[in-house]
């Protein structure tokens, strides 16, 4: 199905780009370009990262991924496909994504938009928060664990 609409919009299946597809729609949680491609690169496939952003683009496009702004400078993607709504919680000390749902909160989304006369087509809710540990203690498990994954790929 994915393959006519690459068609659809004059562009070629091309084996590259498959392979890229594939990974990315079974990928588990949030990732990066850069998370899959470097996924890619680890097990020898050769595609280049112009053709992980293009097709990125394609899935979103298609409604097969949606993509999210944590404001850290980085799209992160998500499967659309078999994904029930929800809402994200992001730690700005210790960049943790944290998936939720809440009744109530969607209750009043929809009060809000009906009561200022619109109907909702879509929306998205993310709520940046501080770490509670990171706070407390000045430090963070999760941040320090992300900073030495940081620190390894730099050297």
């Amino acid at each position: 199905m994915f393959e006519d609409y690459v068609r659809a919009q004059g562009l070629k299946m091309t084996d590259q780009r498959r392979t890229m597809i594939r990974a990315a729609l079974q990928h588990r949680g949030h990732f990066t370009a850069e998370d899959l491609y470097r996924e890619l690169d680890a097990q020898d496939e050769q595609v280049s990262m112009a053709t992980v952003y293009r097709g990125l683009a394609l899935l979103e496009e298609a409604d097969l991924l949606h993509s999210h702004d944590f404001a850290d400078g980085q799209r992160r993607y998500e499967r659309a496909l078999d994904r029930e709504h929800h809402d994200h919680m992001i730690c700005t000390d210790c960049r943790a994504v944290i998936e939720f749902t809440n009744e109530e909160i969607e209750h009043l989304q929809e009060q809000v938009v009906r009561e200022s006369g619109f109907t909702m087509t879509d929306h998205s809710l993310t709520l940046f928060v501080t770490c509670d540990a990171f706070r407390d203690k000045g430090q963070c498990d999760r941040r320090d664990r992300r900073l030495a994954r940081k620190q390894r790929r730099a050297r």
